[in-house]
C-alpha cells in the first residue's frame, strides 16, 4: 500500500491549536491569517513546495512567479479546508447551504441517481474541500459512507473522528476485502458511497489512463462497485469560492459497465470521470492539494 508524504507540522497539537484559536476569532481576520500561514509553509516545506510546482506546471502551463503564485495559493487552500474543520462537522444544514455560493447544488440529479434504488457513488478528489461534500450528501436523507485509507496517524484519526456522524461514516480501505463488503452493503440499501478517485493506495487497483499528456493512475475500485452493485459513479467537485465560501461542480452521471465487458467497461467510467477532473483542474487548479509528484507516485513506472 502506497505511503503518502509526511511532515512534522501534521500533528494533533497542531491541528488542537487551529481548533481552538479559529472559533474563538473574528471571521474577518481569518483569511489574514491564513495567508500568512499559508507564506510561512510555502518557505518551510520545499519539498511539497517542489512537488506542488511540477503538478501545477503540468496542469496549467505556467512558468516563473505565475506559476509559484498559485502554487501560494495551493497552500491557502489548505489553511481552509483545515479551519473548515472547525465549522462543517457540526453545521446544520442551514448553516451548509448559507456557505454555498450558489443553491444550485445538483441534488436533483442525486435524486434522480438515487430512485433507481441502487445506491449512488460519488467519485471525487483531493480538490477543493471534499469533507464538505460529504456533509451535503447527507442531506439526501441517508447515510454516507466515505470510503478512504485512514493512516495510522494520531493526526489522520482526529480528522476522520471529527467529521464522523450518525449520518456520515468512515469506511477504512485498509480493511480490503471487508470493507468492499461494507460499501456493496451500503449501496444494496440505497445509500450513498463517497470516494476520492484521485490517490491509488493499492496498485494492483488501479489502471492508467492519459491525464494532461502523460499516463497516471487512478483506483478503479469506484467502478467496479458500480459494475458489481448497479450503482451509477457522479463525478463531483466542492470548489473554493472565497473564504469559507463554495459552490458544487458536478459532471454526467456514469452508469455502470455491462457484467461482461471484464475491467474494458470499468476503465471507460474511469476515464471517463478523468476527463471529468482533466476539464475542471485548468480553472482551478490553485485547489488541488496534493503535495507530493502525482505523476511520479500514480504510476506503475
Amino acid at each position: 500500500m502506497t505511503r503518502w508524504y509526511r511532515h512534522r507540522f501534521h500533528n494533533v497539537p497542531a491541528l488542537q491549536i487551529v481548533f481552538w484559536i479559529m472559533p474563538r476569532l473574528p471571521r474577518f481576520v481569518h483569511p489574514p491569517m491564513a495567508a500568512v500561514t499559508a507564506l510561512i509553509f510555502f518557505f518551510l516545506l520545499k519539498r511539497e513546495r517542489k512537488a506542488v510546482a511540477g503538478n501545477l506546471r503540468r496542469v496549467s502551463g505556467r512558468r516563473g512567479l505565475a506559476l509559484y503564485w498559485k502554487v501560494y495559493c495551493v497552500f491557502y487552500s489548505f489553511c481552509d479546508l483545515m479551519v473548515s474543520y472547525c465549522y462543517v462537522p457540526q453545521a446544520s444544514h442551514a448553516q451548509l447551504l448559507s456557505m454555498l455560493a450558489d443553491k444550485d447544488r445538483g441534488a436533483a440529479t442525486i435524486d434522480r441517481c438515487l430512485e433507481a434504488g441502487k445506491g449512488l457513488i460519488v467519485w471525487t478528489a483531493h480538490l477543493g474541500n471534499p469533507e464538505f461534500a460529504s456533509r451535503l450528501l447527507e442531506m439526501h436523507g441517508r447515510p454516507v459512507n466515505v470510503a478512504r485509507v485512514v493512516e495510522d496517524k494520531p493526526a489522520e484519526k482526529l480528522l476522520r473522528d471529527r467529521m464522523a456522524t450518525e449520518r456520515l461514516r468512515i469506511v477504512d480501505l485498509r480493511n480490503g476485502a471487508r470493507a468492499t463488503i461494507e460499501l456493496l452493503q451500503a449501496l444494496r440499501r440505497n445509500e450513498i458511497v463517497a470516494i476520492q478517485g484521485d490517490r491509488v493506495y493499492n496498485p494492483r487497483h488501479g489502471a492508467e489512463v492519459p491525464f494532461f499528456s502523460k499516463p497516471a493512475a487512478f483506483p478503479l475500485g469506484p467502478f467496479l462497485l458500480s459494475q458489481v452493485s448497479g450503482a451509477p459513479v457522479l463525478p463531483g467537485f466542492v470548489i473554493r469560492l472565497g473564504w469559507l465560501r463554495y459552490r458544487v461542480l458536478m459532471g454526467d452521471p456514469i452508469l455502470p459497465a455491462a457484467s461482461g465487458d471484464g475491467d474494458a467497461g470499468q476503465r471507460a467510467g474511469l476515464r471517463q470521470a478523468v476527463r471529468f477532473l482533466e476539464t475542471t483542474l485548468p480553472v482551478h487548479y490553485d485547489q488541488w492539494v496534493n503535495f507530493f509528484d502525482f505523476w511520479q507516485v500514480n504510476s506503475s513506472d
